[in-house]
């Protein structure tokens, strides 16, 4: 990562964020989000996904990250910069934290396959486990649904285990 994300990532991680669209995500979530598997809705795709990279940080550390979740971190950076209710900046902010959130991952699993030695892992890098980045990403898919309140359909990947 340059220095200038790293630095902006340390930034966004200290801001204590408060929800601006939570009525907009919980609508996504009840009416488009599957028990199991992927939506067929982007709204509520997106908000899976980042519900989805959230759990893997917070219950599990991030020990089960693989090519999904990598996937998910590029498919909410595309589809969330794409979208034109966004200024730059926002969008910026969104880029730093999924590369941020995504080398998290990429770093847990070289941990877990011993590419790091014990005594060099840095914990604080293996998985980010505080609320606000998620609730940030979250927000933006709220944001898109209070602007764009009809579905905009979403492809179903084969591929995808999670």
């Amino acid at each position: 990562m340059f220095s200038r994300n790293k630095e902006k990532i340390q930034e966004i991680k200290k801001e204590k964020y408060e929800w601006k669209y939570f009525k907009e995500c919980k609508e996504v979530w009840e009416k488009y989000v599957p028990r199991n598997g992927q939506s067929e809705v982007l709204q509520g795709e997106m908000l899976r996904q980042v519900e989805k990279i959230r759990l893997e940080a917070q219950e599990n550390g991030n020990r089960n990250w693989d090519e999904d979740f990598t996937y998910f971190c590029d498919f909410l950076k595309e589809n969330l910069c794409m979208q034109p209710y966004f200024q730059e900046k926002e969008k910026d902010r969104f880029r730093v934290i999924l590369d941020y959130l995504k080398e998290c991952g990429e770093y847990a699993t070289m941990v877990n396959q011993g590419k790091i030695p014990e005594k060099k892992v840095e914990i604080e890098k293996i998985a980010y486990v505080a609320d606000n980045l998620y609730d940030i990403l979250a927000d933006g898919v709220g944001k898109i649904q209070k602007k764009h309140p009809e579905p905009i359909p979403n492809e179903i990947l084969p591929n995808l285990k999670r």
